[in-house]
């Protein structure tokens, strides 16, 4: 296996002109120096693009290429985007999202751990909550994705006050992809078939964003990639999905893409003595959509619908190339599922009625 040398992050920004400064900033300061940075803008219209085409123009460590996208392609298509107009190929890709401020060290240190495992397709540092506790400590905000049984997915000690963390470096199911480094020969092993160069297909356009990481996990543990979890690599994330960016069409997203990524990967077989619970929470969650966000509900199970036979052609596809059972995935990374504390979370966004979301989740009168 080749050693990372050549490096190109992508970013892809969506009216976050605000945020753009610190990211930019951040990334021109890694000490890696192979690196190439990719910035696609979604149809922004908020000045992003402006400020993006001063700083190519400016003299830089790392070099600036600017995608200027006619419409709004999402995550993923905005990720194939800026892939296919990186100025080099790369060893590696490193997708870092609008509201991230890595230290300048941490490309370094991700590369580090690619280099001294050969298997490891992804790897992702400590992620730290650009806001703090009141009395000043550190919140963390992701030390990986952890699966359960429930077939729900979460940020490893999200929310966590950071002192009260103490995570080794080791294997994780996969990685957030608001800041995480990517092999580029495991992206080419599992990208889907049948349309274009892998950089078309390396994430699953049909999601458009959220889950995209789950997703992309899942198969790299079913082609017996690896990923992993590196302490020493430290940035910091406002996390998405709030203020403006958060809205009903972000709701309906987060609804209908868990179970397209479902329906993906799984079957009632390798679901099994799972299924009651699955059936449990997803009810509660649709319950949940239907009461906060009502706007998002029946455009979610439009989605699903939609998108059920594409993500069932998807999971042929994975079950005739895969290297590893898909039982024996959910065996070793899907933990058991505890109810309290989310039944308690659960309750609290049902009582809240979604606090954040544009119009409070309701229709606009």
């Amino acid at each position: 296996m080749r050693r990372i040398a050549r490096v190109v992050a992508v970013v892809v920004s969506w009216r976050q002109v605000d945020q753009l400064d610190a990211c930019l900033a951040a990334l021109d300061a890694q000490s890696h120096v192979d690196l190439d940075v990719v910035v696609v803008d979604n149809a922004s219209g908020d000045g992003s693009l402006e400020l993006l085409t001063t700083a190519a123009a400016a003299a830089r460590r790392h070099p600036l290429t600017v995608v200027a996208n006619p419409t709004n392609r999402g995550f993923a298509g905005g990720v194939h985007d800026g892939l296919v107009a990186a100025p080099r190929p790369a060893d590696a890709v490193w997708l870092v999202n609008v509201d991230c401020v890595p230290d300048p060290d941490h490309l370094a240190r991700l590369v580090a751990v690619l280099d001294t495992e050969p298997r490891c397709a992804s790897v992702q540092g400590r992620l730290d909550r650009n806001v703090r506790t009141a009395d000043g400590g550190v919140i963390v905000d992701s030390t990986g994705v952890v699966a359960t049984r429930a077939r729900l997915f979460r940020d490893r000690d999200e929310g966590r006050r950071a002192a009260d963390v103490e995570r080794s470096a080791g294997e994780v199911f996969g990685v957030t992809g608001a800041c995480a480094l990517l092999r580029t020969a495991a992206l080419e092993d599992v990208a889907w078939a049948g349309e274009g160069p892998w950089t078309r297909r390396a994430l699953t356009e049909d999601l458009f964003a959220y889950f995209d990481d789950v997703d992309l996990a899942w198969r790299l543990q079913r082609l017996g990639w690896r990923s992993r979890y590196e302490p020493a690599a430290t940035a910091t994330h406002e996390r998405g999905g709030a203020g403006p960016r958060r809205s009903a069409f972000v709701e309906e997203l987060n609804a209908a893409n868990r179970l397209l990524v479902v329906g993906t990967h799984d079957t009632s077989r390798t679901i099994g003595r799972s299924w009651p619970v699955v059936l449990a929470t997803t009810t509660l969650k649709l319950g949940e959509l239907l009461l906060t966000v009502p706007s998002a509900w029946l455009p979610a199970l439009r989605r699903v619908r939609r998108g059920w036979g594409a993500a069932r052609s998807r999971h042929r596809e994975l079950e005739a190339r895969a290297r590893v059972p898909a039982r024996a995935v959910v065996e070793r990374w899907f933990e058991p599922f505890v109810w309290g504390p989310w039944i308690a979370t659960w309750w609290r966004r049902v009582r809240g009625r979604a606090p954040g979301v544009a119009g409070g989740g309701r229709p606009p009168t």
